[in-house]
């Protein structure tokens, strides 16, 4: 797994950050014949550091004992979970897996945003957990709801959101379940549903998010947003102006 949770990794012998391992790696440690390993990505590890330890697993002649597992596909594009760098995408592998339900892994990148500033003990912190979801709901309406010519038009706005933190999640595999629960998706112009999104891992539920949403037609949203950012500011402005007059 990455650095960032080297916290976790310290604490169980059967757990390494990828740098650690690498080290070992390099310095010989496993150069000794032993059993077979089968090695799980954790969280932290990248497509491309994956790549790099199997080419040094290769390199020091333990391939025929070290067993990758492959990691799961890449994240999805910031397209689809609304963010600009792709280190601050969640979620990774999503598909339909019946009628108005959805799967995806989750995928923490060792540099998420939300890691850079609070990282403490062993579990991942809960904020992870409701941006995952708030990715999830985007995610599932921009591929499954709207239609392609109208994918990135869409300006989403959350009613009410709740999440219960049932478990704790550690930086290990884990996977997030969506269901739909209610959808009006008659008027193109607004998108509205209500849904269940479960974060699970090691066959337990560690969190359930219950979210009611709405995606607008940028046009429509836009010009409602502008006004009321201008009555915000006229309200600051007058605000500061009795401050200044000294009343």
């Amino acid at each position: 797994m990455g650095i960032r949770f080297q916290g976790f990794s310290s604490e169980h012998p059967d757990v390494l950050t990828i740098g650690q391992l690498l080290e070992d790696l390099q310095s010989g440690l496993y150069g000794q014949a032993g059993e077979l390993l089968t090695l799980r990505p954790g969280q932290g590890v990248s497509p491309a550091e994956w790549d790099r330890l199997q080419a040094v697993v290769n390199r020091v002649g333990v391939a025929d004992r070290m067993l990758l597992e492959p990691v799961a596909a890449e994240t999805l594009g910031t397209d689809e979970v609304h963010k600009r760098h792709p280190d601050n995408a969640l979620i990774a592998a999503l598909r339909s897996t019946g009628p108005g339900v959805y799967r995806a892994a989750l995928r923490i990148h060792n540099d998420n945003e939300l890691l850079l500033d609070h990282q403490t003990g062993q579990h991942v912190q809960g904020m992870v957990v409701v941006e995952a979801a708030r990715q999830m709901f985007l995610a599932v309406t921009e591929r499954y709801y709207v239609e392609p010519e109208l994918r990135g038009g869409y300006y989403f706005v959350i009613e009410s959101m709740r999440t219960s933190f049932e478990n704790f999640l550690f930086p290990l595999a884990a996977e997030i379940e969506y269901k739909v629960l209610d959808a009006a998706v008659g008027d193109p112009t607004r998108l509205a549903f209500t849904a269940e999104i479960a974060v699970h891992q090691a066959e337990r539920r560690c969190a359930l998010t219950e979210v009611s949403f709405s995606a607008f037609e940028s046009e429509l949203i836009e010009g409602k947003e502008h006004r009321r950012a201008a009555h915000a500011v006229t309200h600051e402005s007058r605000l500061a102006a009795g401050v200044a007059a000294g009343v």
